[in-house]
Parts: C-alpha cells; sequence; structure tokens
C-alpha cells in the first residue's frame, strides 16, 4: 500500500514539513526580541515539523526498499533531521529558547536546499547496504548536527562577550542567556558530538575495508573529516589539561564546523556543479 503512494501526498508532506519549519523560525525569531506566548508555537511547531521530517523518512525508505545514495538531496535532508532532533533535545534539557533563532532558520534552509538537488540514486542493493554504512551514515550526521549546535552556541557565546565588555545591555542580550551557561552547554555539547563523529569514522572505515579491501582511501573527504576530529580532540583535551573554555572553546567549536563543511558540503557542491556546468 504504502509503495502506491502517490508522489503528490509526498510532495505535500514535504510542503508541510517546510512550512512548519519556517513558521517556528519566524516565532523564535520573534521571541528573540520580545518575549511571550510565540515560543510555546515556536517549540510545538518544531517538533510537528521534526515529526513530518520523520515520516518522509520512514516513507522513503519503505517506497525504495532500503536508504538512497546519499548526494546532496539526501545530505541536507538528513542534517535537517538531525538537528532538529538535537535542537529540540537540548532545548529541552537546557532551557535556552533564544538557540531557537539561529538553529531553527538553519534547519529551514537546510531541509529547503534537499529540495533543490535531485536525489544521489535510487535503490541500493542490498548486498551494498550493510549494518556498517547504516551506522557510519548515521553517527556522522548526528555528530555534525551537534557540532552545529557547538559552533551556533559558540557564535552566541562570542556575541555576549563583545556585549559585556563593551557593557552594551541591549535586549537581545538579556534574551541569548548567561556565557557561563552558554561556554557549559557547548561543552557537553561537543562531548556528545565527538564520540558519535569517532564511531561514524571507524564505521566508515570498517565499510571501505569490506567494500574497497583498504581501511582508509586518503579522499579529500576523509581528509577534511579527520582535520575536524582532531580540532575538536584538541580541544576536548585542552578543556581537560589545561581548562580551555570561554572564547577559545568557541573558536575551536566554530573551525570545527568549518572543517566539516568543507569535508563535506564543500566537495558535495564542487561535484556537482561540475556534473551541471
Amino acid at each position: 500500500m504504502i509503495r502506491r503512494m502517490p508522489l503528490a501526498a509526498i510532495a505535500v508532506l514535504h510542503a508541510g514539513t517546510l512550512i512548519l519549519y519556517f513558521a517556528s523560525a519566524f516565532l523564535y525569531l520573534v521571541d528573540l526580541n520580545r518575549r511571550g506566548r510565540t515560543l510555546v508555537w515556536a517549540r510545538s511547531l518544531v517538533i510537528a515539523a521534526f515529526g513530518f521530517n520523520s515520516l518522509i523518512f520512514l516513507l522513503d525508505l519503505a517506497l525504495k526498499g532500503g536508504f538512497p545514495a546519499i548526494g546532496l538531496r539526501e545530505g541536507f535532508a538528513l542534517l535537517a533531521w538531525a538537528l532538529a532532533l538535537l535542537f529540540i533535545l537540548i532545548e529541552w534539557a537546557y532551557g535556552i529558547s533564544s538557540l531557537g533563532a539561529f538553529v531553527v532558520p538553519v534547519i529551514f534552509f537546510s531541509a529547503a536546499a534537499a529540495s533543490i538537488f535531485h536525489p544521489g540514486g535510487g535503490e541500493v542493493a542490498r548486498e551494498q547496504w550493510n549494518l556498517w554504512l547504516n551506522l557510519h551514515i548515521a553517527l556522522v550526521f548526528l555528530g555534525h548536527a551537534a557540532f552545529a549546535l557547538a559552533a551556533t552556541l559558540g557564535v552566541m557565546y562570542l556575541v555576549q562577550e563583545k556585549h559585556l565588555k563593551q557593557k552594551r545591555f541591549t535586549p537581545l542580550f538579556f534574551r541569548l542567556g548567561a556565557v557561563g551557561e552558554l561556554d557549559t552547554v557547548l561543552y557537553r555539547t561537543i562531548v556528545l558530538g565527538f564520540p558519535l563523529l569517532t564511531l561514524g569514522i571507524l564505521s566508515g572505515a570498517v565499510y571501505s575495508r569490506i567494500e574497497r579491501g583498504v581501511f582508509w582511501a586518503f579522499t579529500p573527504k576523509e581528509l577534511w573529516s579527520l582535520a575536524a576530529w582532531a580540532i575538536y580532540a584538541v580541544l576536548l583535551y585542552g578543556h581537560r589539561a589545561y581548562g580551555w573554555h570561554g572564547r577559545k572553546a568557541a573558536f575551536f567549536a566554530i573551525a570545527g564546523f568549518i572543517a566539516y563543511l568543507l569535508a563535506y558540503l564543500g566537495l558535495k557542491l564542487a561535484s556537482w556543479a561540475v556534473g551541471t556546468g
């Protein structure tokens, strides 16, 4: 029955997801300027959008008989889903509602970008899609979503630090949260993302060994991924050994996510541009 579901129904779900993410992003931005009932609606809408997003993934699996090849479309869609999941959990755990004004618009644009690009491929043969590849993709995208949140928290920390140094106590200052709280959540987010990325890299190496006969092919994507991993490893070591936090941690979090963007999106966009040029 699911396989006979018309494509129009899937398109309606996609449109509904985008509308909900957009409305939630708008309300989070409104709440950043003035506290009110908009926050309740913003939270409800992002949870509803995440539910729609999850349903689309389940239908995709059922319609194609497995995960499709990961191209730009699937990459943006997975990033939006993983970001929404971790954002909902972190906001619930720490109550930093101002984070939504920065993250939910990114989720919306990521989900919107997924509709621009063509799918990465059709059905994937079962023998080519094993447990290790499943683990690799799931863990890596969850890790990257955690690092995206950490980078956002880093930007928020730097903005707050600048306000404090300049003694500019604007309404935005009182809405972003205390620098100590932002620093703590930033560190805990990286602690969450680092083992996910580590296990993702290891599972990818195992899959590469099974499929290609080598654990590491030294491709640009693999090297940039390793660079991102190394940046976060240095930050965690520095935090434990030398008490690195605050401004230094914020810069490391931002630099690590830039390395991820170069590792995945930069290379994917370059290959897409060459293929369409």
